[in-house]
């Protein structure tokens, strides 16, 4: 309960709601206002600024409703997902969204034809459609006085705390896309090997004149 009124003292609300308090008090002192009834009104003033306030809100419209890995839309989500965030975040944050951002926007192309671990895929799918939206919502949705000087864990922000959590997340994509980078170089070897069974040594496959008796021209 304590944290929750803390939240709201930093907030918006509040602020707005003590400026309208403090309007009504000035027009006491002005002499406008008369009486025991300049109490409700102060009182009732604070109440209107803090209610026409609107409070934070985070990303909406950005999760989507199902799991399917298609490319196309992962890309459209991600990209609005750092627009819209883009918006709101502080400067350094949002170059951390951008470089998750481009760590997928290349694992993308190479998704379908990979082998890698199938929860890896899930994770990339799921990454962009819910886990980080939601990470930043969490941090979006506290008031920004709060959440970008209130020391709330380890003697940590909760800026701070976004930050660690978005280089988890851009660790895990860059891990990934290491992964299927791998699975690309085996996929070449192996075919190089086929092919080295296939047609022999790399020799075979010269197209360049031959040496030899086989060059000499027939009697």
């Amino acid at each position: 309960m304590s944290d929750r009124v803390v939240r709201w003292f930093y907030g918006l609300p509040n602020m707005v709601g003590l400026a309208f308090s403090l309007a009504g008090v000035a027009l006491y002192i002005g002499g406008v206002l008369h009486g025991l009834l300049v109490i409700p009104i102060v009182a009732g003033l604070y109440a209107l600024g803090s209610l026409v306030t609107p409070r934070p809100k985070g990303l909406t419209g950005l999760v989507s409703p199902d799991g399917l890995l298609d490319a196309g839309r992962l890309r459209s989500s991600l990209e609005r997902l750092v627009r819209e965030s883009g918006k709101r975040l502080p400067p350094d944050l949002t170059a951390k969204v951008e470089h998750i951002s481009q760590t997928i926007l290349e694992i993308l192309p190479n998704v379908k034809a990979s082998t890698i671990d199938r929860q890896d895929l899930f994770a990339l799918e799921r990454t962009v459609s819910d886990y980080l939206p939601k990470t930043i919502d969490a941090y979006l949705t506290l008031p920004r006085a709060y959440a970008n000087s209130r020391v709330v864990q380890d003697g940590k922000t909760a800026k701070d705390l976004l930050g660690d959590q978005l280089d988890l997340i851009d660790e895990k994509m860059q891990a990934i896309g290491d992964a299927i980078s791998k699975d690309d170089l085996n996929k070449l070897l192996a075919q190089g090997r086929f092919l080295e069974d296939r047609f022999g040594t790399n020799d075979a496959l010269s197209i360049g004149p031959r040496s030899g008796a086989d060059m000499s021209s027939p009697d």
